[in-house]
């Protein structure tokens, strides 16, 4: 990880530094958080007490038993953190505990972790990047500790939100604590707004428009150089990102069937009218002929390099570098998030994420050992107790505690904290892997901690509009259905195939019923039945805030 990546996860939104993925949204920005890249929370200064926090963390550590505890998770850091580093010295001391650190790199913890949990001899914490069949599977055989006569005592731990609970909730049973995510500052459409000025346009408002803005972009020169080099829309294989503009059109879970049915977004009327512009687009010449081979990286190196006039970013947890590149070699680049367009049914708005991304898990066999469990609990709460942004500084003892001290895990730099490269075992928050926890997500602030005006203008401006915005989570995300878990991504496969198909012309478009009936046929059917029929036991909808 770079020491620029470093410093917006650190300062921006306090993220345990080096040790989650990378930030908020997936292939479409809005699955389940286990597939998103990382991002970041917030705490309260522990200055501001909570009913357990104080007497436990400033308690002498000669009144209190000393526990070892044992941790399991992955990280995207690399060099892996030391286990026996400064910052877990630190927590040693301040918490009375032998702290035994595992740290396993993202790309293989998904093969390590089974193999571990096999054995039985399980370590007191377990980390997990998101919930997935195996972390049902687990619940459900005892391995995990449930929670729901634990969590009421600690005031971070108990605000968080009863949508996100659900999401680690097992047959009634808590079984997680989730690690703190914003769920509207995934990816959002963003355009050039200085090529519309350009061009004399204006912001797309429906399909039809951003149809003849994106055509206009490929044809028109947008960008006053004299040359047929831009593109419209930037696309990627696997239909990444496509041109979503709101949760009607999107993949997750907002459209119903004839029987009043929820139905995932790829095969809705909805879906439909966005492959339909892609091919429309596609024969315009407004996107890639090689966008089904081409990566999503690569797509988001074009866009900021000037050649690309609508693409997705996310306001948050982003690279500076890629908008001071953009800003460099195109000096009058302008940057606007696309508003979500009016839908048929009346609402408008963005589809959410799921609000959390990674979940720490307690080994159920600590059940005998009461005041273990609350240790571990209180050194949770306090790691999550969110400090706002701007007393995240060296005059602040808890976050400056947290972060390893000032010149040894990070510098101030024009008010902002700056990571130091490469000093994640110096600072206790990287052990534990929690975040803090934000009250709502525009307290993050993701702009106050960032250096470069140009990409500062445009995080501010996204954020400013998102605050207004509505956003639509996904009950889906709240429920576990097996059938879902074991043939989604098969049946997810089969309907990419055949939408990449209809948007490069190899397939019609009025085949669409003809697909999706392949869907219902192939298991499809069963797992809308499931989905719907759980969502219906447990009182769960979908909802607007």
């Amino acid at each position: 990880m770079t020491t620029k990546k470093l410093v917006t996860l650190l300062a921006a939104v306090s993220i345990i530094t080096g040790l989650t993925g990378c930030s908020g949204s997936n292939d479409n920005a809005n699955k389940p958080a286990n597939t998103a890249e990382q991002t970041d929370s917030s705490n309260t200064p522990a200055t501001t007490t909570t009913e357990n926090e104080p007497a436990s963390t400033n308690q002498p550590a000669a009144e209190k038993k000393n526990f070892e505890i044992s941790t399991i998770q992955g990280t995207w850091a690399s060099p892996l953190p030391d286990p026996n580093g400064n910052g877990a010295k630190m927590i040693n001391e301040k918490f009375s505990i032998d702290l035994k650190s595992q740290f396993v790199p993202y790309d293989e913890y998904a093969n390590k972790l089974p193999v571990v949990m096999a054995a039985g001899d399980l370590p007191d914490i377990i980390g997990m990047e998101g919930v997935d069949a195996n972390f049902v599977k687990w619940s459900k055989q005892g391995a995990f500790l449930p929670l729901n006569d634990y969590i009421d005592k600690y005031d971070a731990i108990k605000n968080i939100p009863k949508n996100v609970w659900d999401a680690v909730t097992v047959d009634g049973k808590i079984y997680a604590i989730p690690n703190y995510f914003p769920s509207k500052y995934g990816k959002k459409p963003i355009i050039r707004q200085d090529w519309l000025n350009n061009l004399g346009l204006t912001m797309p408002t429906t399909y039809d428009e951003l149809k003849k803005v994106a055509i206009a972009f490929a044809k028109n020169d947008p960008d006053k150089n004299g040359k047929n080099d831009t593109l419209g829309l930037g696309l990627a294989k696997s239909i990444v990102y496509g041109a979503w503009m709101g949760a009607a059109w999107d993949s997750g879970w907002y459209n119903k069937n004839e029987s009043g049915q929820l139905i995932p977004g790829n095969i809705s009327e909805g879906f439909k009218k966005q492959v339909t512009l892609l091919n429309d687009l596609y024969k315009e010449g407004a996107i890639s002929k090689d966008w089904a081979v081409t990566k999503s990286a690569d797509v988001r190196k074009d866009f900021f390099a000037g050649k690309v006039g609508i693409f997705y970013e996310q306001p948050y947890d982003i690279s500076e570098t890629r908008f001071k590149t953009l800003k460099e070699t195109n000096p009058t680049a302008e940057l606007a998030v696309i508003p979500p367009f009016a839908q048929e049914d009346g609402q408008q708005g963005f589809m959410g994420l799921p609000g959390y991304y990674e979940l720490h898990s307690l080994n159920a066999k600590l059940a005998d050992d009461p005041a273990k469990i609350d240790r571990i609990l209180e050194m949770i709460n306090y790691f999550m107790t969110f400090i706002p942004v701007d007393q995240r500084n060296d005059q602040n003892p808890e976050y400056d505690w947290q972060y390893g001290g000032l010149g040894k895990g990070y510098n101030m730099e024009n008010g902002v904290a700056l990571g130091i490269d490469g000093a994640f075992s110096e600072m206790p928050t990287t052990y534990l892997g929690i975040r803090y926890w934000a009250p709502v997500d525009e307290d993050t602030q993701p702009a106050m901690v960032l250096q470069d005006p140009f990409t500062k203008g445009f995080v501010q401006s996204a954020v400013d509009m998102l605050k207004t915005t509505k956003t639509y989570l996904d009950p889906v995300n709240r429920i576990h259905s097996d059938l879902l878990y074991a043939k989604v991504s098969e049946l997810d496969q089969v309907v990419a195939e055949h939408t990449t198909k209809m948007i490069v012309g190899q397939e019609s478009i009025n085949d669409w019923d003809k697909m999706v009936q392949e869907y219902l046929n192939a298991g499809g059917k069963e797992i809308i039945d499931d989905v719907n029929r759980l969502l219906d036991e447990n009182g769960i909808a979908g909802e607007w805030k």
